[in-house]
């Protein structure tokens, strides 16, 4: 990735500050996601997707 592409993705994405202050580490994530995105497959059935939850609600013991 030239400067200028470097550049105009930065500005796409809306990272301009991020770029000026951590150029390398945004490059070379930006780089990397390319790469990664082609390995996902497009071709999954629905139900072989997987379903990550979270549970953000505080838990407290039971009293009995």
């Amino acid at each position: 990735m030239n400067s200028d592409e470097f550049e105009r993705k930065s500005k796409e994405l809306g990272l301009e500050k991020l770029a000026a202050n951590h150029a390398a580490d945004l490059r070379k994530a930006l780089e990397n996601s390319s790469t990664i995105a082609q390995k996902i497959p497009t071709d999954l059935h629905w139900s072989e997707e997987p379903a990550h939850t979270f549970n953000l609600t505080a838990h407290s013991k039971v009293q009995s």
